[in-house]
């Protein structure tokens, strides 16, 4: 999910079709993009699954920053629509805040419910909403030791980001503030296990009883909103949890053999690829995962202990964390033990931020904003509507098909042009283009590719055909500009 936001009412035109009511006066609006799936690529953040990016509801703050923090507007969100489109939400504001254009904080707080938030509101001042915590408040211990959490509900993960004295720019009417990100603000510990695949005799009997963190590791609140690297609150009681954490183990887990425990060594690899091959490690039974456990962040280095027993012999591993801080918020620590022959532990540590900021509050152009659809030029192929707003368009020999589209936003991104099935047989120019509001229109041209040695009229009609997907490339995001590009599906055919 991308949000975007733009100051004042003037909503984009290709968005107005989304779009439930028209704002009575200047507002402050935001455009949703649903849904948002980041692209699987190589680098140093790991995934996170379905129910951990989830977001179920979201609320957004504005206040003035110039003054006693006047409330600029608040924006709850629930309604979330289904399927690939922008909705658009509108904050009401007065031509008296567009025309002082004050600078103002922004916050942004999704699945509030997950920290028991759901308090917050329109009636809350900047006071409240700027100072609200998680942790342990009102005999609750939100993703404490003492109340761990192992799964994600139907509340999801907390998430918030916040930007402070945020100028607004920009000319008349469309003004603007810079982006503010949003991350999760718990970060999650994975614990895998194997053991030295052996036969015969010389075969250990190898248990894990528990595994425990030592106390006065976690603080005992933090603030949901911050712009550093954690929020930890300093209390004059102690900062710091002083409970211990402990994860019992069933006395039925197995620990699982595999012929080469040393090769799943965290040894500097792309964290992406790590992590996928000890899931496949996990999937092929050659590994035992005892999941996710989910905490509030921490600035501490942790550090606990492994009981286990060999052949009925108790034993205990120390462990620690390489260096304070590395568990701050949406960070991902992997601990990785495994058993080699003789029954002796070994542990490979490795802590990596857990996936990109994958939710942008953005109060720029940064969306995908389109003012004329792909069109099909009729003049330069056969054009015949198969079903509704489906079309086949028929190369015609001797003739370049031709297509055009109008796109504004996002400045400086690459609209990146596909071609989606008999790719071969067609050339397909450009395949890539710089957007530039000044110059956006963007003519596709396509062309018959096939080569001497291929028979055309050997190959079936629809395995020579072609679609055209578009996704646009910009600020390390791939984002599907399918939804805003399309509305008539085009097969070009030779």
């Amino acid at each position: 999910m991308l949000i975007w936001a733009l100051l004042p009412a003037l909503l984009l035109l290709s968005c107005r079709r989304n779009q439930e009511t028209e704002p009575e006066g200047p507002g402050l609006s935001i455009g949703i993009e649903f849904p948002f799936t980041p692209s699987t690529k190589a680098g140093s953040e790991l995934s996170a699954d379905t129910a951990e990016k989830a977001i179920h509801t979201l609320s957004v703050w504005v206040f003035r920053h110039d003054d006693e923090h006047t409330p600029v507007g608040y924006l709850p969100i629930a309604d979330f629509p289904e399927g690939e489109q922008v909705k658009w939400y509108t904050i009401p504001v007065d031509w008296n805040f567009i025309n002082k254009r004050p600078p103002v904080d922004v916050y942004v707080l999704a699945n509030a419910a997950s920290i028991d938030l759901q308090g917050l509101n329109g009636s809350s001042n900047w006071e409240t909403v700027n100072g609200a915590v998680l942790g342990q408040i009102d005999n609750h211990d939100h993703f404490g030791v003492t109340e761990p959490v192992t799964s994600v509900d139907a509340n999801g993960l907390p998430m918030s980001g916040m930007g402070e004295n945020l100028s607004v720019y920009g000319s008349s009417p469309r003004l603007k503030v810079d982006a503010v990100s949003m991350k999760r603000a718990v970060s999650r510990m994975r614990m895998v296990f194997c053991r030295m695949a052996t036969e015969g005799p010389e075969k250990e009997e190898v248990s894990i009883q528990k595994i425990t963190i030592y106390g006065g590791k976690f603080p005992k609140q933090e603030y949901v909103f911050t712009t550093g690297l954690t929020g930890i609150k300093q209390l004059e009681d102690g900062t710091y949890d002083t409970s211990v954490y402990t994860h019992t183990c069933d006395q039925n887990l197995v620990i699982r053999e595999n012929e080469a425990p040393e090769n799943y060594i965290y040894l500097n690899q792309d964290p992406v690829t790590y992590e996928q091959m000890l899931d496949d490690a996990v999937a092929a039974g050659t590994m035992t995962d005892l999941e996710y456990t989910y905490f509030r962040e921490t600035d501490q280095k942790l550090t606990g202990r492994i009981y286990y027993t060999i052949n009925g012999n108790s034993r205990f591993r120390e462990f620690t964390m390489a260096a304070a801080g590395d568990f701050a918020r949406n960070h991902t620590w992997t601990l990785y033990g495994y058993f080699l022959r003789g029954g002796n532990l070994q542990l490979s540590l490795s802590v990596h931020p857990w996936d990109r900021s994958d939710y942008v509050v953005d109060f720029s152009d940064q969306s995908v904003s389109v003012d004329q659809k792909f069109t099909v030029d009729e003049s330069t192929v056969q054009l015949k509507e198969t079903s509704r707003d489906h079309y086949d368009a028929k190369l015609i020999p001797g003739k370049v098909a031709k297509g055009t589209l109008y796109i504004k936003t996002p400045v400086g991104g690459k609209l990146m042009i596909y071609p989606e099935g008999a790719a071969s047989l067609f050339s397909v120019t450009p395949t890539s283009a710089t957007i530039n509001p000044n110059a956006g229109l963007i003519t596709i041209e396509i062309r018959n590719a096939v080569t001497s040695d291929v028979d055309l009229d050997a190959i079936p009609p629809d395995d020579k055909c072609i679609t055209l997907s578009f996704t646009v490339e910009h600020a390390n995001r791939e984002i599907d500009a399918n939804t805003e590009i399309i509305d008539k599906v085009y097969r070009f055919c030779l």
